[in-house]
């Protein structure tokens, strides 16, 4: 990969992570349950290290013409039943409308960033490249698989309070 387009890639992955950093931290500010304000939180703390280390990488292309690998720090765990939200949240989805959308924002952040690195890691010859993306892609996979699995428990029931359920 040439190196404006590297530099470009970069940048656009830089950006991405900014929005997540900021979406997640704007849903951990506003969300009413404890276990959400945590993970949100860590969500975006996991994002921010993102940024960092593509940061890094991009000081090392501008600086040094060259890929480095970077490290992106331990994989958050997303454990139990419910890995965003307590349970009590399902008990009381009623009126969680912020949450849901939250949840379905965050859901298509991740798909996009998935896609992205996917396309970056393909596009990419050098192996310290193809690694950072293979990573980052991993990452967003974890994020999305917890938020998937926090949908699933909850949108029966959101959707039956809101009515959208046929049986209605």
């Amino acid at each position: 990969m040439e190196q404006s387009k590297a530099i470009q890639g970069l940048l656009t992955a830089l950006q991405t992570e900014l929005n997540g950093i900021e979406f997640y931290r704007m849903a951990a500010e506003k969300t009413a349950d404890e276990k959400g304000k945590k993970t949100f939180q860590m969500l975006a703390d996991d994002e921010l290290k993102h940024f960092n280390a593509i940061q890094q990488q991009y000081k090392s292309i501008i600086d040094e013409s060259k890929w480095t690998s970077v490290d992106l720090g331990q994989i958050s765990v997303f454990e139990g039943e419910s890995p965003i939200f307590t349970d009590e949240l399902k008990n009381r989805v009623q009126g969680k409308h912020f949450e849901v959308t939250a949840l379905s924002i965050g859901a298509q952040l991740e798909v996009n960033s998935i896609d992205f690195y996917r396309k970056m890691k393909e596009q990419s010859t050098d192996p310290s490249a193809k690694e950072m993306y293979e990573k980052l892609q991993k990452w967003e996979e974890v994020h999305l698989n917890a938020i998937n699995k926090q949908l699933d428990l909850i949108k029966e029931d959101y959707w039956n309070d809101q009515r959208f359920s046929p049986l209605y």
